[in-house]
């Protein structure tokens, strides 16, 4: 059968199926439920349960203070004279340039425009470490979104084996209809200016192949570390 055959039948099922497809459509409900789990007692709790299910660590601490001493330590096991990072500003967590500046980090410029595309990615592959804020965490799923956009670049969640998140409880939702709504009514129709995505991490970066042999990082990082402030 020639391409020209497959796309007219392609065409001829889609316009016979039509009013059914269509009435489907107008049926089925357009509002994402704000949770699908049962309510827990505690979302703290709840988070880190679900984080640590799917092989990702969580980290509660008081203050920011804490952070930092958190954050010191997860970059003293993985020693690395530069890392991958949303800008500090971004983060916004006090104390996290001074911290990195005595620690002998640098940020790797995460530009990645014009012709040296290519180099600057094959030059920064070798970066352990990477470092993100977070919009919320999804208590009922364990999961992160991320807004990216200038000063948020997405390599700061992608790229280095080891992904460090800062969470405020604060930013902790039930469930992902929950999520979307807040960033519905933190940016409205400007959601989408600066950036053209969002991102939901749930837990380190995983496949399977047809025999499901598990494999972690090979899309993305294979540890998630997530230090929970407040």
């Amino acid at each position: 059968m020639t391409r020209s055959q497959i796309l007219a039948n392609l065409h001829t099922s889609l316009a016979s199926n039509r009013p059914w497809l269509e009435a489907v459509a107008r049926s089925a409900p357009h509002s994402i439920p704000p949770y699908v789990m049962p309510a827990a007692d505690d979302l703290d709790a709840q988070f880190m349960a679900e984080l640590h299910a799917i092989a990702g660590m969580a980290y509660p601490v008081a203050d920011e203070r804490a952070a930092l001493t958190q954050i010191a330590a997860l970059l003293a096991d993985r020693p690395s004279p530069q890392i991958i990072a949303w800008e500090v500003e971004q983060i916004g967590l006090a104390g996290l340039a001074a911290l990195l500046d005595q620690q002998g980090v640098t940020l790797a410029t995460s530009d990645l425009h014009g012709t040296s595309r290519s180099a600057h990615l094959q030059n920064m592959e070798p970066l352990a470490i990477c470092i993100s804020g977070v919009e919320a965490g999804i208590a009922e799923s364990g999961s992160l979104v991320l807004r990216h956009g200038p000063g948020r670049p997405r390599l700061a969640s992608l790229l280095a084996p080891c992904h460090i998140a800062i969470l405020r409880r604060s930013q902790l939702v039930r469930g992902l209809g929950e999520a979307l709504a807040l960033l519905r009514n933190r940016y409205g129709e400007e959601i989408f200016t600066s950036t053209s995505n969002l991102t939901l991490i749930t837990g380190p970066s995983r496949t399977a192949d047809i025999e499901m042999t598990l494999s972690l990082g090979i899309h993305g990082p294979p540890e998630v570390h997530v230090v929970l402030v407040g």
